[in-house]
């Protein structure tokens, strides 16, 4: 008998503590389904039940507490726009539950993932559209009749910063996830553009000609001419405030990027090859060369020191190696050094030219464009310059592969099919799909990395 007792209050005991535990099952809380089984904020998506009720009175759906927009309500199925929700490493697993008069009648769990971003006139101008990452709902986010571009995800995926010529004139923008609270941070008469989140997302680097006239080398004496402007690189708050210039040269300036830890910045200069009043001492036939700065615009340092060209910098995703593109051996190649600018390496060796690489998110790959088959195709190779692997082998252009936050896909633009879509492959290339099926172009994806290069 007391045997008995001692496992009845055992199990009552156990009972107690799983009730105040979140999983355990309460009488008349219901399981919800998803469909699909997972999406993009802003995106919709179907909770499914059973004794909804005819009304959504007193009710509400809400993902890890945020509520969600209900769009349309029957008994057992909620049609609900998946809020703003932050996912730093591209998706997030939410907690979903439907409430009345905040007591839980249902509950359940759905993947919200980053979705994918990308420009498109198929509004009669440039847009902003979002979508899944398998292609479905597109969606609008800037609605506007002046020409909205260049879409960049902040770091934790509830912003977009993104430029726009609604003001007249090049500015810089941010905007929810969902495209709501369009904000101009800029606000200047002179162009504002490309703009680059900061690693946690508290500053934004962009580039501008708001400095006035710059100066450039005409012939081979010392004559300086004006030219209409020059660019230079500011750093703002993520909310527009504490607009700084960090380069503030006589030269152009541009293409900034972040060091992994926000702590450097990288960007691309012709300071070398233009001298100022009083004149300076100007290396024999130096091109653009990548310098590094502290983030704050202090202690700028050439870092490539070549002849030629060298642009297009970018950090390792462990900030342990820069990767840039060279014309040092008269043409295109694509190169690594170490962050002081050392061991410079070539990692590419073809006579066709070899362009704008990527780093994939965990440091492993490098995507980049080749013409070396007649046309622009995407192009795989490892962090060593090994393994290289042809991606795309349409008979079109295919270009500006943006890499998944995880890694594992691409996203891409190619004028395969008549007119430039969106598509998406495996990061082996395999499983090629297109995604966007429109008779305007689709351009310009980003999804989890940039893929292309914008002129500035």
């Amino acid at each position: 008998m007391k045997m008995r007792f001692g496992l009845a209050a055992a199990m009552l005991v156990g009972l107690l503590v799983l009730s105040g535990c979140e999983w355990f099952w309460t009488p008349g809380v219901m399981t919800l389904g998803f469909a699909p089984l997972s999406g993009a904020s802003h995106t919709t998506v179907t909770v499914v039940g059973q004794g909804f009720g005819a009304s959504p009175v007193d009710m509400a759906i809400t993902f890890d507490g945020i509520e969600a927009e209900i769009v349309t309500w029957s008994d057992t199925n909620i049609v609900v726009r998946i809020p703003v929700l932050a996912t730093p490493t591209g998706t997030r697993i939410a907690t979903v539950r439907l409430l009345q008069g905040g007591v839980i009648l249902g509950t359940g769990t759905f993947t919200v993932v980053r979705g994918v971003l990308f420009e498109t006139n198929r509004d009669g101008n440039t847009e902003i559209y979002l979508m899944n990452p398998d292609g479905s709902q597109p969606t609008n986010l800037t609605n506007d009749p002046d020409g909205d571009y260049h879409p960049v995800w902040s770091p934790d995926g509830t912003k977009i910063a993104f430029v726009s010529s609604r003001d007249g004139n090049a500015e810089i923008y941010v905007m929810g996830a969902d495209g709501n609270a369009p904000t101009n941070l800029t606000s200047h008469a002179d162009s504002d553009r490309y703009p680059v989140w900061s690693p946690d997302g508290s500053k934004i680097a962009f580039t501008t000609d708001r400095e006035g006239p710059g100066v450039v080398v005409m012939d081979t004496e010392p004559k300086i001419v004006p030219i209409v402007s020059n660019i230079e690189i500011f750093v703002m708050n993520a909310d527009g405030s504490g607009q700084t210039n960090l380069t503030d040269d006589p030269g152009w300036d541009a293409y900034p990027a972040w060091s992994p830890d926000g702590s450097k910045i990288l960007f691309q200069t012709d300071r070398d090859m233009t001298p100022v009043v009083p004149l300076a001492v100007i290396p024999d036939g130096m091109g653009l060369e990548i310098y590094a700065m502290d983030a704050d615009g202090s202690d700028p340092t050439c870092l490539s020191w070549s002849p030629d060209d060298d642009i297009y910098p970018t950090w390792s995703p462990d900030g342990s190696k820069i990767l840039f593109q060279s014309a040092r051996d008269g043409n295109w190649e694509i190169y690594t050094m170490n962050p002081d600018g050392s061991g410079q390496s070539r990692l590419t060796d073809h006579p066709d030219s070899d362009t704008f690489p990527a780093w994939s998110p965990d440091g492993t790959w490098i995507t980049f464009h080749s013409d070396r088959d007649g046309n622009t195709e995407i192009y795989r190779m490892s962090a060593y310059g090994s393994s290289e692997t042809r991606l795309t082998t349409a008979a079109e252009w295919d270009w500006g592969p943006s890499w998944s936050p995880d890694g594992s896909q691409i996203v891409f633009q190619s004028s395969r099919d008549g007119n430039v879509e969106i598509y998406r492959m495996n990061a082996d290339g395999s499983s090629q799909t297109r995604l966007t099926h429109d008779p305007a172009y689709d351009i310009q994806p980003f999804w989890g990395t940039f893929g292309w290069i914008p002129p500035v």
